[in-house]
């Protein structure tokens, strides 16, 4: 952080988290890190069952969590968008980093007196016609039109964004820490796949992907899946094809370092998913040299190269059979897990995103 003041800056989401974080809530956590780990003090605002201040003074990181008053998500985001105004009109911020959208036209309110600079983060993928009817309409256009930066997952998400709602923003994807994310010297002795997803939500793939591994069988006999993840996935498990059922584990939800080791054990990870605004699990499999399968749909194929994985044609057992195969040859290839780490590497929270976040939060 040579030549760089450090700053003060606020990360606002309406949730906490539980032991077991993803997705936005883990990201909100990893950026605290990496920035106060560069000097800069951060203060996250959030909400949960109590309200609590804590402090890490090895991070440079404080958390104050308001005690949250609704219990459906409507009211309670509207309700923190309202809770977390005077705290940024009294916390004298430099930046205030949003993560929802009701929060980010607090921290754009507050802006008018504070002159802070405001940077949203958008999760997904904007869509005005997705919005139109919805609570938070009208946060999310505000956002659009007022907020400093707008922050995108993917380039998928940021030409929706100037396709959709005609203003440029910048790319703020979710991150991977390589220290922690490593390779195994210990993979499976059967070519595994793993698959790290919502296992009851039908956009993510797993059922066209229980017919693929049926397909990939007839040349991979000893092929394994491994489901991992949220959900009840009884149902489609009830209409795979038996060569698809008898291959296929149910792993325990576990922690997030039963995680890492499940992409290291794995040969490759698929996520043959569509309408992804970007693809976590792709990103931290690359960082345990494990390589990708994705469908050729949004933001993942953003993340593979040949070297890397293979994209196959959304919702097609024959193409994504095809796409496993030759992620299996790439495991089987020594130079391998080193080029997955190579990609990954453009994502780490430390080397690379906490530096692309300063840049964004001084103009």
């Amino acid at each position: 952080m040579e030549g760089l003041v450090a700053l003060r800056i606020a990360i606002t989401h309406p949730y906490s988290w539980p032991e077991v974080r993803r997705g936005a809530e883990r990201i909100v956590v990893e950026t605290a890190r990496a920035l106060g780990a560069r000097g800069h003090d951060v203060t996250i605002l959030t909400a949960g069952s109590q309200r609590k201040r804590t402090h890490d003074d090895t991070a440079r990181v404080t958390t104050v969590r308001l005690r949250r008053r609704f219990a459906d998500a409507d009211s309670h985001e509207r309700w923190f968008g309202r809770a977390v105004l005077p705290h940024l009109l009294r916390g004298r911020f430099d930046v205030v980093h949003s993560m929802m959208p009701y929060d980010a036209v607090a921290a754009i309110r507050a802006a008018r007196f504070r002159r802070h600079r405001t940077v949203y983060d958008e999760m997904g993928l904007p869509s005005p016609s997705w919005w139109s009817g919805r609570p938070d309409e009208t946060a999310r256009l505000r956002i659009v039109r007022d907020v400093d930066v707008y922050g995108c997952m993917s380039q998928f998400a940021l030409d929706a964004l100037r396709h959709e709602c005609n203003r440029d923003g910048v790319l703020i994807p979710g991150g991977v820490r390589l220290s922690e994310f490593r390779p195994s010297t210990d993979r499976e002795p059967q070519p595994t796949v793993l698959f790290s997803a919502l296992l009851d939500e039908p956009r993510k793939g797993l059922a066209v992907l229980l017919d693929a591994l049926s397909l990939l069988a007839a040349d991979e006999p000893d092929v394994r899946l491994w489901l991992s993840g949220p959900g009840d996935p009884a149902a489609l498990l009830a209409a795979a094809p038996a060569a698809a059922r008898e291959r296929t584990t149910l792993l325990p939800l576990g922690s997030p370092g039963d995680q890492v080791h499940r992409y290291a054990k794995a040969w490759a990870t698929a996520l043959p998913s569509t309408h992804d605004s970007f693809g976590m699990v792709l990103i931290e499999s690359l960082a345990c040299g494990t390589p990708i399968v994705v469908a050729d749909h949004s933001a993942p194929p953003e993340f593979v190269t040949p070297e890397t994985g293979a994209v196959c044609r959304p919702d097609d057992a024959e193409s994504l059979a095809g796409a496993l195969r030759h992620a299996l040859a790439l495991a089987r290839d020594g130079e391998t897990a080193e080029r997955c780490r190579a990609t990954a590497q453009a994502y780490d929270w430390d080397d690379a995103l906490a530096p692309h976040l300063e840049k964004l939060y001084t103009p």
